[in-house]
């Protein structure tokens, strides 16, 4: 597979980046509402934004594959693989777990503290799957998602140091059971968490994003435009059923199959002719890491003070909304300066080349 130019920057996934994060925001605002006031926000029409995170899911499958596709087989690349990951990943993570764990420890807010085990903490810290609730209730509540973000690298990492020939009927057999544990085909034991996490639908989505990388890499996709506007209204109509629920569907068919058609469109578009993009919708992609890893802490304890300061708020409605899409604004701001002032920073410390994805 030829990979496509070598410097060229896809701005147009930088956007899907931000949008991605702002999507999760509001869908956490509501998650927090009704955690802390027992409100909902805007009515929960913008609970679709969960699926943000099948989106990043789609985009993180397109990116790896698009730069590390002429690594494939190439042993020596593979330490350079995971260093580049490591450092994308790690330590503002690990900054912000602190900061989450310190936080629930001196101000004593989170009544699960006493709970935790060094075990749990260990595993938070290096990513290794846990169930969502423990998460939620201990550590960073988004971090569930960051294990299968690891788990795909791994997996990845596989057709770097492998041979094609050992490593491609083992990753093939993982998406068939994968894909025929999706469509029903067979059950997993409900207890087992990790078989679950091994063959969790959501690996399908980084597929998605890899079955993109490697279409576009083909050039010939005559129709952009179309792929764009048919994604959109998929993921629109995927939205208008999951707050109406009038069908039962995976978020692999109602987001994950938009978002590649949205990627496929956008970058084939991208590297045909130049697309202008805004300097502040780039930006918030490249902080969209920070803000998706900060959002849901500030948005937690900046209600929680108001419900102190001023618990009579929560009987008007309107207020109460208006009061979220501020909290929100806020908290996509406080993400972006995180990104400044810590994330650049520490990858620049860590290693200045590999900040680039």
């Amino acid at each position: 597979m030829q990979k496509p130019a070598k410097h060229q920057k896809l701005n147009l996934l930088q956007v899907f980046r931000g949008i991605a994060a702002v999507m999760v925001i509001f869908a956490h605002c509501d998650l927090i509402f009704n955690q802390n006031f027992q409100k909902d926000f805007l009515g929960k029409i913008l609970n679709f934004g969960g699926s943000g995170v099948d989106f990043f899911f789609v985009l993180s499958g397109f990116i790896i594959l698009y730069i590390h596709q002429s690594d494939i087989g190439n042993r020596s690349k593979l330490k350079s693989f995971f260093l580049k990951r490591v450092t994308r990943i790690y330590p503002i993570y690990w900054v912000v777990l602190t900061l989450k764990l310190s936080a629930s420890l001196f101000f004593a807010y989170d009544p699960d503290t006493s709970q935790r085990n060094i075990l749990e903490i260990f595993k938070a810290f290096i990513l290794f799957p846990q169930r969502q609730e423990i998460l939620a209730s201990s550590f960073l509540g988004v971090s569930w998602t960051l294990s299968y973000e690891v788990f795909f690298y791994i997996i990845f990492g596989l057709l770097i140091g492998l041979k094609p020939k050992l490593c491609f009927p083992l990753i093939s057999i993982w998406l068939l059971l994968t894909f025929t544990h999706f469509i029903g085909v067979f059950d997993l034991p409900k207890d087992s968490f990790m078989l679950n996490f091994i063959f969790n639908e959501h690996n399908l989505e980084f597929f998605l994003g890899c079955v993109a990388a490697y279409i576009v890499s083909k050039q010939k996709i005559p129709q952009e435009m179309t792929l764009i506007c048919l994604g959109a209204f998929l993921y629109t109509l995927g939205a208008i059923n999951y707050y109406y629920k009038v069908v039962d569907i995976s978020p692999v068919i109602s987001f994950g199959i938009p978002s590649m058609l949205l990627v496929v469109g956008s970058t084939s578009l991208e590297m045909k002719k130049h697309v202008h993009v805004n300097k502040i919708l780039i930006y918030i992609g490249n902080a969209s890491y920070s803000i998706y890893l900060m959002h849901g802490f500030f948005i937690n304890n900046i209600t929680k003070l108001i419900l102190k300061v001023a618990p009579d708020i929560t009987q008007n409605i309107l207020i109460l909304n208006i009061l979220g899409l501020i909290i929100a604004v806020i908290a996509l701001l406080f993400g972006c300066a995180v990104y400044s002032y810590i994330e650049k920073p520490l990858l620049s410390i860590f290693k200045p080349k590999l900040a680039t994805t």
